[in-house]
């Protein structure tokens, strides 16, 4: 959305950013609200299946981040589940920004509905079953959603070709950093589910 719902953009199209992107922001918490909640019956149900004790949760968190760590770090995420579609850009043309920008943001914020980019959104719903609890995977989701939907707010300053094409370099720029940052979020994940493990 970054290279979408910028002000440039939007004043191209006679919108007003701010609207598009507030509304983007809404509608992706949304998504991860909804995400949250469906995944959130799901880990309530184990709950009345499984054993409580924390420390086997723990170690099935470690165990997979560590699964998604070493694939993360060897460029093989894509092997695990994904999709193959992403947002309908098409809708830009054709609706005003707000619909458009909410209705991109609930997709994204639901996070599996598009194509997945990383393993730390498996890691995530992962991690949302093995809380054992709704309200905790909806609080997971919901926070998911937002950040993820305040990306776009990164644009503001996008009001020229020129900063567009400063910003895109930018974002280029930081790819490999970004990538170094999930695969440390990963292996802090892993160790932090180990040493619960061991605590419990």
């Amino acid at each position: 959305m970054l290279s979408s719902i910028h002000p440039f953009g939007e004043r191209s199209r006679n919108n007003r950013f701010w609207l598009t992107a507030g509304a983007h922001v809404v509608g992706s918490t949304l998504g991860g609200l909804a995400l949250g909640a469906i995944i959130g019956g799901v880990a309530w149900s184990t709950a009345l299946v499984w054993a409580r004790e924390s420390w086997g949760r723990a170690v099935m968190v470690a165990a997979a981040a560590a699964v998604a760590l070493l694939l993360e770090a060897t460029g093989r995420e894509r092997r695990l589940p994904t999709r193959t579609r992403q947002v309908n850009e098409n809708w830009i043309q054709t609706y005003r920004g707000w619909v458009y920008g909410g209705g991109f943001g609930v997709e994204l914020g639901f996070g599996i509905s598009t194509i997945i980019t990383t393993a730390l959104v498996h890691l995530m719903v992962v991690a949302m079953v093995l809380t054992g609890s709704f309200w905790a995977s909806v609080a997971i989701g919901t926070t998911f959603g937002f950040v993820r939907g305040a990306t776009v707010l990164l644009a503001w300053k996008v009001d020229s070709p020129e900063r567009l094409r400063s910003f895109h370099r930018r974002l280029d720029d930081l790819r490999v950093r970004s990538r170094q940052g999930a695969i440390a979020a990963l292996g802090v994940t892993a160790t932090l589910g180990t040493a619960g493990a061991t605590i419990s």
